[in-house]
């Protein structure tokens, strides 16, 4: 018994063209742009906050009374970026598997896999950034703004996460 097969058409060229196209794209996900960029920073690794004459009589006037040996105040780490992508980055490459199969097939272009990636990636960042709650804020932040969420007081930092296909 033999078996005759005939290709109507070669598609492998075709195919890996458009593998082609994604090699040396990145996606780059974070508060890239606008005014939270600061805030992101000091959420993502902590900052100490030097404590001036003023700020000291702020405080008071607030009701929190520093001891004269504090000199800085410190804004714990609060990793939202890095561990919001090491949490989904497995969810994220398993969707990624299964769009791969759509470019190679020509039903999704390369840019719309590489926007559809960004957005699952910076919606599962927004997600887990919401979600945090450790470390706590502080009595008085709490009170100040009235929520314990550490990284959402208005919203627009975790609004402001997005990302940038380069």
């Amino acid at each position: 018994m033999s078996v005759k097969f005939k290709t109507v058409k070669n598609k492998f060229p075709e195919m890996q063209e458009r593998l082609q196209a994604l090699n040396g794209k990145k996606i780059e996900v974070g508060c890239i742009q606008g005014g939270h960029t600061w805030l992101a920073a000091i959420h993502e690794y902590g900052c100490n906050i030097p404590v001036t004459p003023k700020m000291r009589a702020f405080l008071h006037y607030k009701g929190v009374h520093l001891d004269k040996k504090t000199t800085v105040i410190k804004i714990p780490e609060r990793s939202f970026l890095r561990t919001g992508h090491d949490k989904s980055i497995n969810d994220v490459m398993d969707q990624i598997g299964l769009l791969l199969g759509q470019v190679v097939g020509g039903t999704m272009t390369e840019d719309q896999l590489l926007e559809a990636v960004g957005l699952l990636l910076s919606s599962k960042i927004k997600e887990y950034a919401t979600e945090l709650s450790k470390p706590p804020n502080s009595s008085f932040t709490v009170e100040e703004k009235g929520s314990s969420n550490p990284l959402v007081d208005t919203g627009a930092m975790i609004g402001g996460i997005s990302f940038r296909v380069k």
